[in-house]
């Protein structure tokens, strides 16, 4: 815009120069002629009369003119010689055809590269223009194209995950995460793209990988739900203990659930659980949660008070025992193996009677506990009757008789 603006300063000068010139010739070698020395002026009617002020001031604007002409000038070429060294020549179609038909240094690239590649680039499917990108930069690693192609991918997966099309997200994030390993937002969509098309063994993959670079709790529930729908308990527990530790009782009752009983079950290990049932009973107690009724969640509780009594037997807490089981049997009263440890905890504590009374009930139940209920019954009370069990069956038939 500037170099037109110059070049019409330059004509315009130009002109009032030749304008100045004509003025001044006329002045100086017509006017005399017109009107000779010494005659009545007046009869030039309707033109100017030439006096010598009007020549001298007509001789200054061809002097200012003149100058002003050729400082432009000067600066005008001088501009255009400037130009001349910045400005990048520009190819014909023939000069690229050229260059492109001759060997390449690394990171150039020829006009079927270029052709190829835009190809791509305008490909209007978003999951066909990326997989054409990402192949065409494996095909040429070293072309400065490919360096381009590597921003163009990412921002095409936060496309697709508006267009909620999972199953190309997942398939695009994937083939990206082999070219670039440690993108995170690549490794987050791959994990939830594979956990929406339910491929759980995918979404824990990049999930393991993204959490290890980036350890959230959202990451840590995708990974345990993604490893409990795979059955893989001794992963879902890593990851659950994980959401235990961070989320609020309810937020985490699913995961202390499941916990509570991988560990008496699978594991046998009776505090754990108890660590983790102490949640559950904190996170709803009398309330129902979602996904339970009222016989479901009375069952749950009962079992969650029975661990509990019996991880605080086992650390000889017997008055914490004692607690815990009677809040079990006031849930579930068919529990002999309650009843059972009930009865050793009132042992424990030396409330004998009490004890003698739990496993009487426990044996009135005929369950596999209930052998092991008779058996210390006899103990007890022999202790307590100079080894005589005379008068045994009527605390049996007593206990039996409030069971029913």
């Amino acid at each position: 815009m500037s170099s037109y603006f110059e070049v019409a300063q330059f004509l315009l000068l130009t002109h009032l120069f030749q304008i100045s010139i004509i003025r001044l010739s006329v002045s100086v070698f017509v006017l005399p002629f017109l009107n000779p020395a010494g005659k009545d002026q007046s009869l030039l009617r309707g033109n100017v009369p030439m006096k010598k002020h009007t020549v001298i001031s007509t001789m200054m604007l061809f002097g200012g003119l003149l100058g002003l002409l050729c400082t432009c000038a000067d600066d005008l070429i001088a501009r255009q010689e400037e130009k001349k060294g910045t400005e990048e020549p520009v190819l014909s179609l023939e000069d690229a055809e050229k260059q492109a038909a001759k060997p390449k240094g690394e990171g150039e690239y020829t006009k079927e590269e270029y052709e190829e590649f835009q190809k791509h680039l305008n490909n209007p499917d978003l999951k066909a223009r990326a997989e054409g990108l990402i192949q065409f930069i494996k095909a040429h690693p070293k072309s400065k194209l490919g360096e381009y192609g590597m921003t163009v991918v990412p921002t095409i997966l936060p496309q697709l995950y508006e267009q909620k099309n999972m199953s190309a997200l997942g398939s695009v994030a994937e083939s990206f995460l082999e070219l670039k390993p440690e993108d995170l937002a690549a490794l987050g969509y791959a994990v939830e793209a594979f956990y929406s098309e339910k491929d759980y063994t995918k979404a824990a993959k990049y999930g393991e990988a993204l959490y290890e670079k980036k350890p959230t709790v959202q990451i840590a529930q995708l990974l345990a739900q993604s490893y409990d729908q795979l059955k893989n308990e001794p992963k879902f527990a890593v990851y659950a203990e994980k959401c235990t530790a961070e989320l609020p009782a309810k937020d985490s009752f699913y995961y202390s659930v499941k916990l509570a009983h991988y560990y008496v079950t699978t594991r046998k290990d009776v505090g754990r659980s108890a660590a983790h049932f102490q949640k559950v009973l904190a996170a709803y107690g009398e309330e129902v949660p979602p996904g339970y009724n009222a016989t479901s969640w009375g069952q749950e509780k009962a079992f969650a008070y029975s661990i509990i009594g019996r991880n605080a037997f086992d650390r000889k807490q017997f008055g914490a025992a004692v607690a815990a089981y009677n809040n079990s049997l006031k849930l579930f009263r068919q529990n002999d193996e309650a009843f059972y440890y009930l009865g050793m905890s009132y042992w424990g504590a030396n409330e004998t009677f009490d004890a003698l009374k739990a496993f009487a009930k426990g044996y009135s139940l005929n369950k596999p506990y209930s052998k092991m209920c008779r058996e210390r019954m006899e103990i007890l009370y022999k202790g307590l009757h100079n080894g005589s069990l005379e008068g045994l069956d009527s605390v049996v038939r007593a206990a039996a008789a409030e069971m029913k």
